[in-house]
């Protein structure tokens, strides 16, 4: 079975302990299990043991005596009380609620899914439970899309209003079936005929999404006039990376998501910047989730150069993990990088490793504060499931978990106002973005 992620080619994965920079925060050293492989691993996409071996005879691996980790967790998992045989209460409860619930539309099935989402939800942070997921296989499909940097839709956000029942189009996704046909700010008032006026969200997301090929009818109102259009659902490629040569030698590179194959583009991108006498870089991670967990260091990598650690991670099987800088060819630039709070995981990795190294400065409001990464296993009946495998680390030893990366330099702008900022040119940006003019000025004044 072919891996989902290609081995790290460019990432050289170092054994070594912490190095004498590492502050207190970093977690003990340890060594590596003999025989332990090299593995990528993403946010929310990995192989599982199962799928490798999907063509051996299934038989129950011995069970391994398992040790307490001498590492404490970045939140509470255990419980402070004794349970006196959960197994047998676990299914006690079960039959119970079965026996006894008010409705007889309980069902076991039902009981199961929400058992696993509560086993999910317990081993995830408290403030983000939904760390933990189990998806059925058309809600994979869609994950796994967007990991791609692929969609399947019509390529319309819209935000919806409840009291007259439309969707005003805010944004048409460039590529998507929609483009040149719907435009912002059109409302929506009916979707294949059907009235939205009292309908749940979710049920709107339902009537607007579908199958490849499928197609739906919108009516719209634009100005005064109202019309209906006939759309057909597409697999398209979403644009993920923005850039443009300011002034004065400073670039502008804007992440949308760490989507595959972005720190390819990017690094095309930056190379053609620096032929053109760019020697310094915006870099705005801002309202960037994250995405694919190796994609962050390959763009890290664009910039810092062979052997500078790029990650720590901390894992059950492997212990202590550093991931260092292979590349032969950095791109030697000044970097700002605007975050918010929106700025989480993987963009989180990339600021920490820029900041720690002396090449970039942090400027805008804390980071969203996702310090650990998930992977996800294929269960037997083809569902997926994803929990948290590791905690990571900043090149000198910091967890940015929950508290997040602090800025260096403070500027805000305030949510609607970045928004409508991202609907126009970033040279036309400048102008009124407060961090993104903030990190102008502070290139300008770096020799």
């Amino acid at each position: 079975m072919k891996r989902a992620i290609q081995c790290l080619p460019l990432l050289l994965l170092l054994q070594a302990q912490l190095s004498a920079q590492a502050t207190k925060e970093a977690p003990p050293k340890t060594k590596k299990k003999p025989g332990t492989e090299t593995k990528d691993k993403t946010e929310s996409e990995a192989k599982t043991e199962s799928e490798k071996k999907e063509a051996e005879p299934k038989t129950d691996p011995p069970k391994k005596e398992r040790k307490k980790s001498q590492y404490k967790p970045l939140f509470k998992i255990d419980i402070d009380h004794a349970f006196k045989n959960p197994k047998e209460a676990f299914e006690e409860t079960r039959q119970l609620i079965i026996d006894n619930y008010y409705s007889n539309h309980i069902t076991e099935k039902a009981l199961y899914w929400a058992a696993i989402q509560g086993m999910l939800r317990h081993v995830s942070p408290p403030e983000h439970p939904e760390l933990g997921a189990i998806w059925t296989p058309p809600q994979y499909g869609k994950v796994s899309n967007a990991l791609k940097g692929e969609q399947v839709s019509l390529g319309i956000k819209s935000s919806f209003n409840g009291n007259d029942g439309s969707l005003t189009v805010s944004t048409i996704l460039p590529g998507s079936p929609a483009e040149g046909i719907v435009q912002p700010f059109d409302r929506i008032l009916r979707i294949d005929g059907k009235a939205l006026k009292g309908l749940a969200v979710r049920k709107i997301d339902g009537l607007m999404n579908g199958e490849v090929g499928s197609s739906v009818d919108l009516t719209i109102v634009r100005d005064i006039k109202s019309f209906t259009v006939n759309l057909t659902r597409e697999k398209f490629k979403v644009v993920n990376l923005e850039t443009e040569i300011l002034s004065d030698n400073i670039g502008y590179a804007r992440i949308k998501s760490f989507a595959a194959g972005i720190s390819n583009d990017l690094g095309k991108k930056v190379g053609e910047m620096q032929k053109k006498g760019v020697t310094k870089l915006i870099l705005d991670l801002r309202n960037n989730g994250g995405g694919v967990f190796v994609e962050s260091m390959r763009v890290a990598e664009i910039f810092l150069p062979k052997s500078k650690i790029l990650l720590r991670t901390l894992t059950q099987s492997e212990g202590l993990r550093n991931y260092a800088s292979a590349s032969l060819e950095n791109k030697p630039l000044s970097i700002a990088v605007l975050v918010n709070k929106k700025t989480a995981s993987s963009c989180e990795i990339l600021a920490a490793a820029l900041r720690d190294h002396g090449i970039g400065m942090i400027v805008g409001t804390k980071t969203y504060g996702k310090g650990v990464y998930e992977k996800t296993f294929t269960l037997k009946n083809d569902y997926r499931v994803k929990f948290i495998v590791g905690a990571m680390y900043s090149p000198r030893g910091q967890s940015w978990q929950t508290k997040g990366l602090t800025p260096d330099f403070s500027a805000q702008v305030d949510d609607n106002t970045l928004k409508a900022l991202m609907r126009v040119n970033p040279k036309s940006r400048l102008k009124r973005d407060i961090p993104m003019i903030t990190a102008y000025k502070l290139l300008l004044d770096k020799k």
